[in-house]
């Protein structure tokens, strides 16, 4: 059995509106003390970008593409996109006209030259992985010491590492990212 109470609706509006109201007066108080805000500066940081762009982390990757491994392995799968490409319009082109049996040899041709291809291009990003890990182990110290001077001259009050996934988005105007690459290029 149901029972009615005619307040049910009533309490359920009159606390909808004491939350509404609430929230309003929080905000206009927050509005009010926005000069004390801005003392308390916000400002993100893609670490990773920052140590990545610096000039010693590009020397060390122009060093790395001139590697003799990373050259042969960079060519393999040009031409190995290149042979797919001719391996697919010959197949597309003929497909009409085979067998079965023949269609499955060429499906297995061209899936046998795709996994080729990535096992390379797999190859290609973990030799990149390692540099940019190299590169912020490198920059590691340095990195700590520049964020913390950052902070200090900037009254920076909360700073947000933009390539964690926290920061979903943020204007340039918090972005200290280029500042932390230019400072880190000035240390050598």
């Amino acid at each position: 059995m149901k029972y009615y109470y005619p307040f049910n609706g009533y309490l359920t509006r009159l606390f909808n509106a004491v939350v509404v109201i609430s929230v309003l007066s929080l905000s206009s108080i927050v509005f009010a003390q926005s000069e004390s805000i801005e003392a308390a500066k916000i400002a993100v940081v893609d670490v990773q970008l920052a140590v990545l762009q610096t000039e010693q982390a590009q020397a060390q990757l122009a060093e790395l593409k001139e590697q003799d491994d990373f050259k042969k392995n960079l060519k393999a799968v040009s031409d190995i996109e290149a042979e797919l490409k001719v391996m697919v319009e010959a197949y597309q082109k003929d497909r009409a006209v085979m067998s079965a049996q023949k269609r499955t040899e060429e499906e297995k041709r061209i899936v046998e030259k795709q996994k080729d291809g990535n096992y390379i291009a797999t190859k290609l990003q973990q030799s990149q992985k390692e540099w940019a890990e190299m590169a912020m182990e490198a920059q590691a110290k340095n990195l700590t010491r520049v964020l913390q001077n950052l902070v200090e001259e900037q009254g920076i009050g909360l700073l947000l590492r933009a390539d964690g996934g926290v920061v979903l988005h943020a204007g340039s105007r918090y972005d200290i990212s280029l500042q932390v690459t230019e400072r880190l290029n000035q240390i050598k």
